[in-house]
């Protein structure tokens, strides 16, 4: 339509006169005109859009960069870095979006190290397992296998959580018997024929499924014998954890654990997780059962966890043989004392006048223990890190937690060299932990983590400490100060002023966290704001909440 012609509707753009049937079609005429003008830019549009993305700063990251990024969506399976179905799934959708996403998780070889195998991946995993460990190049390989129930989407499974059927007896109702399914899985074969691993972690629904995994693999062996090592045989780290345990009668000895823990290789690490006693018959007394790990397997290892939860001498004939051993963790489970009922076992006797000597310990970790009288017959001169977890929401007594500890410092005589301490789980009189605290000078990392006590009054016993020594502080070497899952209800006032009180010729960091975050607690901008007053150069954070495997 001429321009004279729009000129011509002004009349009707500027009002809202009705048009004349003869102005009709000019208008809808002028309507297409002005539609394919806009097609025609919207194509210009996209193509400017095409042109502005080869200058956008995304396409000049390097795929190593890019790899770096990926490697934050590591998962983390039981405190593992393993990816499971959902983990793998999100890997490669990733390596789909483009050619230089694609190329970027190929080349970063930290992706593909670790994966968690489930009952359902049968032998017929095999190759694809494979493929994706080859990605690793020559990183070290971690499997985990989470046998300790199966998912309502996993095949084989009739009901939502069902268990394998090992070691389960007298089912109501009868039901026939069914292969165990850590033996039928894809695991034998990984651990006989497949590629070189460092780290295994099988969580077995029971011991007997253990008995069932090692048959299994030496069947195989049988069947096709290689040249090279197995990939168990090669094994530096392994980690057993069972939910139940399964006994069998045996000769003048009665009933014995089923285990074939004589059959581990000799790694350098291992962790083994024993079930709880309910496991057993009631009043079933589990403290005769042998746990048969070879004495020359425990001298090999350099870090060694144990999850005890049985009564008996069992932690007591293990600890001789730490000789190598560097870190050390204990757990009680839900027995809560290694000592109980041993007060007059010939072995305590022995060690409470000669120590038992763990001459290459550094870091000894104590989890879920309603004591620590273990310490008290321990002696570790070169110890540098103490961690210790006790059972939650118990209160804890002088004698079960600062006495054994201090006993156990001043044997060890490892004061001077103790670096890191660690409470965790803790319900304790302010005078108990001052006492305990006041006697670890030297420390350069304190956490004190979900410790119900007095703030108030501990930080300010420390803090007239302090006034009367004068220069001499408490904690003269402290780096980093951590308070940590504190209860809405608690204030960090008194941390603050004593931080505050030190002078401000010391540096370091302090960490807190609440429980849940609250309006009426102290938050970062107002640490930071009185501690930047009082001149005190403490670099101070107050971190999200985290919560806390016990076990770990």
């Amino acid at each position: 339509m001429p321009e004279g012609r729009n000129a011509s509707l002004s009349h009707l753009l500027d009002s809202n006169f009705p048009p004349k049937e003869v102005e009709i079609p000019f208008v809808e005429s002028r309507i297409r005109d002005l539609l394919d003008r806009i097609s025609e830019l919207r194509k210009f549009e996209d193509e400017l859009e095409r042109h502005r993305s080869i200058l956008s700063p995304v396409r000049k990251i390097p795929r190593e960069v890019l790899g770096y990024i990926f490697a934050f969506l590591q998962p983390d399976e039981y405190d593992e870095k393993v990816r499971n179905a959902r983990g793998r799934m999100e890997l490669v959708n990733l390596s789909l979006v483009c050619k230089l996403w694609r190329e970027a998780a190929f080349a970063t070889h930290e992706l593909w190290t670790g994966l968690q195998i489930k009952p359902r991946h049968s032998p017929k995993s095999f190759k694809s397992v494979e493929a994706w460990l080859s990605r690793s190049g020559s990183l070290a390989r971690r499997l985990q296998y989470h046998g300790w129930y199966l998912e309502s989407d996993d095949p084989g499974t009739f009901d939502n959580l069902q268990m394998c059927r090992c070691g389960v007896q007298d089912a109501w109702p009868r039901q026939e018997p069914r292969p165990c399914l850590l033996a039928m899985s894809v695991m034998p074969h990984l651990l006989t024929n497949g590629p070189p691993l460092d780290h295994l972690t099988l969580m077995c629904n029971d011991t007997e499924c253990f008995q069932h995994f090692m048959e299994a693999m030496d069947s195989l062996r049988a069947e096709n014998v290689a040249t090279r090592p197995r990939p168990w045989d090669t094994l530096k780290s392994l980690s057993i954890k069972f939910r139940d345990a399964s006994l069998q009668t045996g000769g003048h000895l009665g009933q014995t654990f089923i285990s074939r823990f004589e059959r581990i290789p000799r790694v350098q690490s291992l962790e083994v997780h024993l079930p709880s006693q309910s496991t057993f018959e009631y009043e079933f007394d589990p403290s005769h059962l042998e746990l048969n790990i070879l004495p020359n397997l425990i001298e090999n290892l350099t870090t060694f966890t144990i999850c005890c939860p049985w009564a008996g001498p069992h932690l007591l004939n293990l600890l001789p043989h730490c000789r190598n051993v560097e870190t050390l963790t204990i757990n009680f489970g839900n027995s809560g004392s290694a000592l109980w009922g041993l007060e007059y076992h010939p072995l305590v006797r022995q060690y409470s006048v000669s120590p038992l000597v763990l001459p290459k310990l550094v870091t000894l970790r104590i989890r879920m223990g309603y004591n620590v009288d273990l310490l008290r017959i321990l002696k570790a001169p070169r110890l540098v890190n103490l961690d210790i977890s006790m059972f939650p929401r118990e209160a804890t007594k002088e004698e079960h937690l600062v006495l054994p500890v201090t006993t156990f410092l001043e044997q060890s005589g490892c004061g001077p060299n103790l670096r890191s301490f660690r409470l965790h789980a803790c319900c304790i009189d302010a005078e108990h932990l001052f006492f305990l605290l006041s006697s670890l000078p030297f420390l350069t990392n304190l956490t004190l983590d979900d410790v119900e006590t007095s703030m108030h009054s501990l930080w300010k016993m420390f803090k007239n400490l302090d006034t009367n020594r004068g220069a001499d502080l408490s904690f003269s070497n402290l780096e980093k100060l951590e308070v940590l899952q504190v209860p809405p209800d608690y204030q960090l006032n008194a941390v603050v002023d004593y931080l505050k009180a030190r002078g401000p010729s010391l540096k370091f960091q302090f960490v807190a966290s609440y429980k849940i975050q609250a309006p009426d607690v102290t938050m970062e901008k107002d640490i930071r704001q009185r501690l930047q007053f009082g001149n005190s150069g403490v670099q101070a954070s107050v971190v999200p909440s985290v919560r806390h495997m016990y076990y770990l």
